[in-house]
């Protein structure tokens, strides 16, 4: 999740208050912040690796959205690029919906050149026309689900659905919807209308209670209950609350929970929380790279792509907890001792079909805006 219950971005998420994946052959670019009617004909996938890399060190820098150091241990990969290739980086955090939105509205003066969206807004960015196409060397190792057919966008890691229990304040074992229902928690989902991981938090329920992307019904019947009840979180999630033990459960991506499990139990180490996938609902769904049409800094971006897609990009997944789309890449030992246990992860419901997943989580905007906005105020 990017946003708050207002205006949250993924950085602040972390920082701030915790709440709560056909192409033209060519595509027209635009300087960055000259003459912006001045256009270049430029298609990457007919660039070999040492002209990415020769035009990416030539233009020297890369502007990213939704890309923060905090999120799926990004700050590794920008690290790595910055020391390899001497391509400084920058980074404006925002949802899903405001990175394309920022695409379309930018595109006479662009400033931004990739972004890292959810699963279900990849196919939204080509209707917009808002992305251009790239494929890594890697390519073939990339499952075909998990990437648009001409290159415009591709997922580089996967979360599956999990809870952060806060065990101070909850007396019972949180790992499935159901045991969820079954008690009394206060429930934190954060920003259903903007955010792509809280709209797969809804759908991940609507699973395990008997509906999915075709029924939405048992889902929303839930947090309708939650809400009335008073038991439905629409306040901030901060770590400074977390670590005062104001929080109950919260319901994200795994490799959130985890990287907020340590980064609570630094400042708070006799802090009692427990991660858990859920295993009735326990939904698998991954982020896309794309690529602004207008890239102000096109090289670089594809450089980006390719070297998120490289076995030391994948690892750097890992080490933010975020599971690698590439099977072949081995997510070291010690990694995978800090991660939740293997065994938990036997009944993944992967979403495959795309299509299936942007109308869904379309329909969960819209329907919390309508019928769980005004029960929480």
């Amino acid at each position: 999740m990017k946003n708050d219950m207002k205006t949250m971005t993924r950085r602040d998420f972390l920082k701030a208050s915790v709440i709560g994946g056909t192409g033209l052959a060519s595509m027209s670019l635009v300087g960055c912040g000259t003459d912006a009617n001045a256009e270049e004909t430029l298609d990457l996938r007919e660039l070999t690796l040492d002209e990415i890399i020769e035009g990416a060190q030539e233009e020297g820098k890369i502007a990213s959205v939704g890309m923060p150091d905090d999120w799926a241990n990004w700050a590794g990969s920008w690290e790595t690029i910055t020391e390899k290739y001497g391509i400084t980086h920058e980074d404006t955090d925002m949802s899903s919906a405001e990175e394309l939105s920022t695409f379309e509205s930018e595109k006479d003066a662009a400033t931004k050149d990739i972004g890292d969206v959810g699963q279900a807004f990849g196919q939204t960015a080509i209707d917009m026309d808002v992305v251009q196409p790239y494929k890594a060397s890697t390519w073939e190792s990339v499952p075909d689900w998990a990437k648009d057919p001409d290159g415009n966008w591709v997922i580089t890691y996967v979360g599956t659905m999990s809870s952060m229990v806060f065990e101070d304040n909850v007396d019972t074992v949180i790992d499935s919807w159901q045991a969820l229902k079954d008690s009394d928690c206060m429930v934190t989902v954060g920003d259903v209308v903007r955010g792509a991981s809280s709209q797969m938090a809804v759908l991940s329920c609507a699973y395990a209670l008997g509906g999915g992307p075709d029924d939405l019904d048992p889902a929303f019947d839930f947090f309708t209950e939650l809400a009335v009840a008073g038991q439905l979180d629409a306040g901030s999630a901060s770590l400074d609350r977390m670590e005062r033990g104001e929080i109950g459960v919260l319901l994200t991506w795994d490799y959130l929970t985890l990287q907020y499990r340590d980064l609570v139990q630094a400042d708070a180490p006799d802090m009692n929380i427990s991660c858990h996938v859920m295993q009735d609902g326990a939904i698998q769904s991954g982020y896309c790279l794309v690529i602004n049409k207008y890239a102000p800094h096109p090289h670089a971006a594809a450089l980006t792509v390719e070297y998120m897609l490289s076995d030391e990009g994948q690892i750097n997944r890992a080490e933010g907890y975020a599971r690698p789309i590439r099977s072949d890449v081995e997510i070291p030992e010690e990694l995978a001792a800090r991660m939740i246990d293997d065994e938990e992860y036997t009944e993944t419901i992967p979403l495959t079909d795309n299509d299936t997943a942007t109308a869904a989580c379309a329909e969960i905007a819209s329907r919390w805006e309508e019928e769980i906005t005004p029960l929480i105020g």
